[in-house]
C-alpha cells in the first residue's frame, strides 16, 4: 500500500496509475484498496470513462455496498450505454427491469456466447420469443437470429426496386442453439441503391423487428461551393411559396394531439391576419401503434386541417421527414416534433428572422427544452408550461427580442425553420443516423459548410416536452450517432464547449427575463460569496426551500462588482447580471431587485456591496447579515438590520471577540442565534475494530492553509512511528505532493452526501476538520463536527463552548506545528 501511494505521488499519467492499481488490487482480492484507487480515479481529471465506474462498482459490490455499486453501473451506462462490462454486471446484479435493459443491450453488442444465452433467458422469462443482432455494411447484412419454439423466421429486404424475402432455417450447431432456443446465422447481400432500404424480420408472419438502412455507397458529403453572401439573393416575398410544417407522428397520443391542435389554432390566427393561411401542415403517420392517434389524424385530414402521409411501417424520424420533404418540392419547411406546443405567429416570426439576411439558412426558437436554446436555464430540460403560459412567454419574447438573430453552430430539430435554398443545395436529412438524434445537427453543419448561417430567433418561444417516445434509449442513440457526427465534423464538440462558455444567448434570455411579469413569491434574496462561502449560501437556500419559502441567490462574477441573479427553483431569473460599479448600473440593479419584491435580503458574504445595503434601505426591505467568517458584520444601527449567528460556535465567537476587547465593526448586542439553521450530523457506520482506523481530514476546500496544516500533521504522525492511515476527504492545492507521504491518501473532490459511502472502506477512527480559518455555517464543517467519531477542530469560540467528550478543541491561535503535535498526541494516546 505504501509503495503504491508513493507511486501515485508522481503526477505523470496519474489517472492511469490509479486505474492500474485498482485493477491489480481487485485481482488480488484487496477490495478496500481497489475501491480507494478507483474512487479517486472517478473524482479527478481527465473525466473518467465508463470502465472507471465499472472498476469502482466491482469493488463496492465485493464490499457489500450494493446500492453504491448499482449507482456506479448507472453512471457507466450514462457515459457508454453499450459498455459490455457494465451491462454484464447490471444483468447479474439488478432487479428485473434493470436485467431486461441490460439483456437487450448485451444482445446488440456482446459477442460472448455465455452472456448472450443469459440475456436471452432473461428476456424469455419476460415473454419475448425472438432476438437478433445485425451489423449493417454497404454490401451486406450479417449477424444472427434466435427464437424459441418451431416458428418460421422470414427476412425481407425492401429496396426501391422491390422486395427479397428469405426463410431462415435453424442451425442446430449454432453456438446459441439450445434445447429451447433455435438459432441461425444471417447474411444478406445488399444491392446498390440511392434510396434508403428496409429490413423486416417476421416471426410466424408477424413483424418483430424493422431496420431502416442507409443508401448503399452514399457519396461523400461535399456541398457545392457556396456563393458569396453578397451574391446570394432571397426569393422576393411575393413569390415565396407558403411554408410547410412537417410533423412526424408515432406515439404519445395526448402530447401529439395537443401539438396538432396548437398548430391548427396558430394557423387559424394567422389566416385571420392575412389573405391566405401562413403555413401548411403535413403530418406523417410513421406506423403509429396508437389507434386513437390514427383516428385523430384521419379526422383532421378529412376536415382538410392537415395533409397526411401514412407509412405502413415505422421509418423513424429521418425516414418520415425525408418522405415528407419529397412531397414538398417548393417553399420553406419547418421540422416540428410532435411533443411541442406552438404559439400563434411562430412560423411568421421564424420566417421574418430567416429572411432578415440572405445568408441565414436555418432558424431555431427558444424553448423550455431545447439544449443551447433552452430557457430559463440553457442546456437544461426546464419544466414544460401549460399552453396559456407558453403563449404569454412567447409574447414576452417577441417584445424583448424583436428582430434579433443570434448566430449558433447549429439548430435543433424540435422546431427548425429551413429555407428552400438550403434544401436545394444540400438535400434532405442524412440516412446515416439512427432514430432521430443528431441528424438535425448534421444537416445544419452541412448547411454551414455550404455557406449558410444557423441562427436563433429569441423572439419566438415554443414549448417542448422532449423525448416522450424514446426516453429510455435516447442516450445510447445519441452517443452512437455522435460517432458518425465526429467523423464528419471533428471540431463540433470543441465548438459546443466554447459556445457553452461564451453563452451567446445570455443577453437574449436576460432580456426575456426582464420582460416577464414579476412572480408573486416574495423570495429571500441571498447575497453569496466566493469560495467556501458559496456552499453556505446554497445551504441557506435549501433551508428556506425546505420550510416552504423561495430563494434567489445573488452570486459574484469574475467582473468587479458584477453579480448574477439565479432562482434556486430553476425558474426565472437565471441570466440577469446586476452591476454595482456606477450610479446608472446601481439604479438598474435596484429596479431588478425591486421587481423581485424580496421579503428580505440575507448577506452571507461579509463583503456584501454597500450598494446592496443602500438599495435595501431605499426599498424598505429588511437586511440580515450572517456571521460566517472572522469578520463580525457591520450593522448601520437600523431597526430592520440584524446579525444572525448560524451556530452556537458563531455566537460564542462573537461574544469572545467582544470580551477580549477586539475592535469590531458592528454592535454585538444585536447578534442573534438563528433557530432555522439545521445541521445533520455526518452519518458514519461503526468502526471495525479488527481493521486499522484512519484519521479523516475534511477541509473546506483547496486552500494554502489547509495544505500546510495537513502536511504538518502528516510529518508529525510519521515522526511518531505510528502507522496511522490519513485520508483527506476532498481536494487540496497539490494532492500529489501530499500523497508522497506514506499512508496518506487524497480522495479528490467529494460532495457532503457522498461522504458516508466514501469513508466506509477507510474505517474512520478520528476526524480533523474546521482547522483553516473561522467559517461558520458551512454544511461540511457543521456536519463533520457532529460526526459519531472523536473530532479535532480549532475552537474559535474560546472557552465559552465546551467540546464533546473525546473531542479535541484546539486553540484558534495555535500554529500548524502546534496543531499537528496536539492531533498526533490525541490520536496516539486514545
Amino acid at each position: 500500500m505504501d509503495g503504491a501511494i508513493s507511486e501515485l505521488a508522481r503526477p505523470a499519467r496519474h489517472h492511469l496509475r490509479l486505474e492500474r492499481l485498482a485493477a491489480k488490487a481487485l485481482a488480488a482480492e484487496d477490495f478496500i484498496a481497489s475501491f480507494r484507487y478507483a474512487d479517486r480515479r472517478c473524482r479527478i481529471d481527465p473525466p473518467p470513462l465508463a470502465h472507471c465506474f465499472v472498476l469502482r462498482a466491482e469493488a463496492a459490490w465485493r464490499l457489500g455496498q450494493r446500492d453504491a455499486a448499482l449507482a456506479d453501473i448507472a453512471r457507466a451506462l450514462q457515459i457508454s450505454p453499450h459498455d459490455i462490462g457494465a451491462n454484464r454486471r447490471l444483468l447479474a446484479w439488478a432487479d428485473d427491469d434493470g436485467r431486461r435493459q441490460a439483456a437487450r443491450e448485451l444482445l446488440a453488442s456482446d459477442t460472448g456466447n455465455s452472456s448472450l444465452r443469459s440475456a436471452m433467458a432473461v428476456l424469455r422469462e419476460a415473454g419475448e420469443r425472438c432476438w437478433a443482432a445485425l451489423s449493417i455494411y454497404d454490401s451486406e447484412i450479417v449477424g444472427w437470429v434466435a427464437w424459441s419454439g418451431d416458428a418460421e423466421i422470414e427476412a425481407s429486404l425492401n429496396t426501391a426496386d422491390g422486395s427479397l424475402t428469405s426463410v431462415l432455417d435453424a442451425d442446430p450447431f449454432h453456438p446459441l442453439a439450445t434445447s429451447r432456443i433455435q438459432a441461425t446465422a444471417l447474411r444478406l447481400r445488399r444491392a446498390p441503391s440511392s434510396a434508403a432500404q428496409t429490413l423486416t424480420l417476421r416471426l410466424d408472419r408477424r413483424i418483430f423487428r424493422t431496420y431502416r438502412l442507409p443508401p448503399v455507397a452514399t457519396p461523400p458529403l461535399r456541398p457545392r461551393p457556396a456563393s458569396p453572401p453578397a451574391e446570394r439573393r432571397d426569393v422576393d416575398a411575393n413569390d415565396r411559396a407558403v411554408p410547410t410544417v412537417i410533423v412526424p407522428v408515432y406515439g404519445d397520443v395526448d402530447a401529439t394531439i395537443a401539438c396538432l391542435d396548437s398548430l391548427c389554432r396558430a394557423r387559424a390566427v394567422g389566416s385571420q391576419r392575412g389573405a391566405k393561411a401562413p403555413f401548411q401542415i403535413l403530418a406523417v403517420d410513421d406506423g403509429s401503434p396508437e389507434p386513437a392517434l390514427k383516428a385523430h389524424l384521419q379526422a383532421l385530414a378529412a376536415l382538410q386541417d392537415i395533409s397526411l402521409l401514412v407509412n405502413a411501417t415505422n421509418q423513424g424520424f429521418i425516414g418520415a421527414v425525408n418522405r415528407a420533404l419529397a412531397q414538398v418540392p417548393q417553399g420553406d419547411v419547418v421540422l416540428l416534433n410532435a411533443d411541442t406546443v406552438v404559439p400563434p405567429g411562430f412560423v411568421e416570426r421564424l420566417m421574418a428572422t430567416a429572411y432578415s439576411a440572405p445568408d441565414i439558412g436555418t432558424v431555431t426558437p427558444l424553448s423550455n427544452n431545447g439544449e443551447f436554446f433552452s430557457f430559463p436555464l440553457p442546456d437544461t430540460a426546464n419544466a414544460m408550461l401549460p399552453e396559456p403560459e407558453i403563449i404569454a412567454r412567447d409574447k414576452a419574447a417577441e417584445q424583448a427580442n424583436t428582430a434579433e438573430a443570434v448566430d449558433m453552430p447549429s439548430g435543433i430539430g424540435f422546431c427548425l425553420y429551413i429555407k428552400r435554398a438550403v434544401l436545394d443545395r444540400i438535400g434532405p436529412l442524412s440516412e446515416s443516423f439512427q432514430r432521430g438524434y443528431l441528424e438535425d445537427v448534421d444537416f445544419c453543419l452541412r448547411a454551414r459548410t455550404a455557406g449558410f448561417r444557423n441562427v436563433c430567433a429569441p423572439s419566438v418561444y415554443v414549448g417542448h416536452h422532449g423525448s416522450l417516445s424514446f426516453q429510455m434509449s435516447k442516450r445510447a442513440l445519441v452517443l452512437r450517432n455522435f460517432d458518425i457526427l465526429d467523423r464528419r465534423f471533428p471540431s463540433y464538440r470543441a465548438e459546443c464547449r466554447a459556445i457553452e462558455t461564451a453563452d451567446p444567448l445570455r443577453l437574449s434570455r436576460a432580456a426575456l427575463e426582464a420582460m416577464l411579469p414579476a412572480r408573486e413569491r416574495h423570495p429571500t434574496l441571498i447575497v453569496a460569496g466566493r469560495g467556501a462561502l458559496r456552499p453556505i449560501a446554497e445551504a441557506r437556500a435549501r433551508q428556506l426551500i425546505n420550510s416552504g419559502e423561495h430563494a434567489v441567490i445573488l452570486s459574484p462574477q469574475q467582473a468587479r462588482l458584477t453579480f448574477r441573479l439565479a432562482a434556486t427553483d430553476g425558474e426565472v431569473p437565471q441570466s440577469l447580471l446586476l452591476r454595482f460599479d456606477s450610479p446608472s448600473a446601481i439604479a438598474e440593479a435596484e429596479g431588478e431587485i425591486a421587481r423581485l419584491r424580496p421579503a428580505r435580503i440575507e448577506a452571507i458574504d461579509p463583503a456584501c456591496p454597500t450598494a446592496v445595503t443602500d438599495i435595501a434601505r431605499r426599498l424598505g426591505v429588511a437586511l440580515d447579515r450572517w456571521l460566517t467568517t472572522a469578520d463580525v458584520p457591520a450593522i448601520a444601527g437600523l431597526s430592520n438590520e440584524r446579525v444572525l449567528a448560524p451556530s452556537e460556535a458563531a455566537l460564542r465567537y462573537a461574544q469572545s471577540r467582544k470580551e477580549q476587547g477586539r475592535p469590531t465593526s458592528g454592535r454585538q448586542e444585536r447578534i442573534i442565534r438563528a433557530d432555522g439553521w439545521s445541521v445533520h450530523p455526518l452519518a458514519l457506520a461503526d468502526a471495525e475494530p479488527e481493521r486499522p482506523c484512519s484519521l479523516v481530514v475534511i477541509p473546506t476546500g483547496p486552500s494554502s492553509q489547509a495544505w500546510q496544516a495537513i502536511r504538518a500533521v502528516a510529518h508529525q504522525i510519521r515522526a511518531s512511528g505510528k502507522p496511522i492511515p490519513i485520508v483527506v476527504a476532498g481536494e487540496t492545492l497539490d494532492d500529489n505532493r501530499l500523497m508522497s507521504f506514506p499512508n496518506l491518501f487524497v480522495t479528490g473532490p467529494v460532495a457532503i452526501e457522498e461522504l458516508p459511502d466514501l469513508l466506509a472502506p477507510h474505517n474512520p477512527g478520528w476526524i480533523l476538520t474546521d482547522f483553516e480559518v473561522p467559517l461558520f455555517g458551512h454544511p461540511l464543517v457543521e456536519a463533520a463536527r457532529l460526526a459519531p467519531r472523536p473530532v479535532a477542530y480549532r475552537n474559535w469560540a474560546g472557552d465559552g463552548l465546551e467540546p464533546r467528550t473525546g473531542d479535541l478543541a484546539l486553540p484558534g491561535t495555535a500554529d500548524d506545528e502546534a496543531l499537528a503535535a496536539a492531533v498526533t498526541r490525541w490520536i496516539t494516546t486514545s
